[in-house]
């Protein structure tokens, strides 16, 4: 009796082992594109709080625009801007705290690096997929002179690809700030399987003005 369920059994377990990393990709990619639709409505509910503030009591304005604040850190209190690197048709959120479970969602600024937009490195960590495009799947390609986008809820902000290595998981030193540059830093593994090092994308801030959202 028992080996008469064994094998129909066994062939559902196989089937589910088999069919687990596409299954894992696709709430990934679910969750990436709640983010995504989350990270609109919210530059849409900015857009309508902001409208006309000028004409009404800066005091009365400061708790709209404090209060819309409180309600946006419970939707995507997470999410620090877009991500989009056009050459390898990517475009992810960004979430703050490189834990494995922000990184196996999408990419994440690593703690207590810089600012975007401002003097100093932010840096940005995202898994080496072995799914062709996804997250930093295909960051390999990227060569010098390659534009890095980053958009946030005010600003949008360009970089220009300056650098790319190969570096030991230890040498942090990539992550350090160079004077009084604007930079960004991309970290991923290397190689894609059974990685030893790190893949390490540096750019600089394009030296314009950024692009008013508002």
């Amino acid at each position: 009796m028992k080996s008469r369920y064994m094998a129909p059994l066994l062939i559902v377990i196989g089937l589910f082992i088999f069919s687990y990393p596409g299954l894992s990709d696709w709430m990934d990619n679910r969750q990436q594109q709640r983010l995504l639709a989350e990270w609109q409505t919210s530059l849409m509910n900015l857009d309508s709080s902001t409208a006309g503030i000028n004409t009404v009591d800066r005091s009365v304005a400061g708790d709209t625009v404090q209060e819309n604040a409180n309600q946006q850190t419970t939707s995507d209190s997470d999410v620090q801007g877009i991500l989009r690197i056009d050459k390898i048709n990517l475009n992810l959120p960004i979430l703050y705290g490189a834990t494995s479970q922000h990184m196996k969602t999408t990419v994440a600024q690593i703690e207590k690096t810089g600012k975007v937009g401002e003097v100093g490195n932010v840096a940005i960590a995202g898994h080496r997929s072995r799914t062709y495009g996804r997250n930093f799947n295909r960051l390999a390609e990227m060569e010098s002179g390659d534009i890095i986008e980053v958009e946030t809820k005010h600003q949008h902000y360009q970089y220009v690809v300056t650098q790319k290595m190969t570096v030991k998981p230890d040498e942090v030193w990539v992550l350090e700030p160079e004077g009084t540059e604007r930079e960004i830093t991309l970290v991923t593994c290397e190689p894609m399987v059974n990685p030893t090092h790190r893949l390490i994308i540096k750019g600089k801030m394009v030296d314009e003005e950024p692009r008013n959202l508002n």
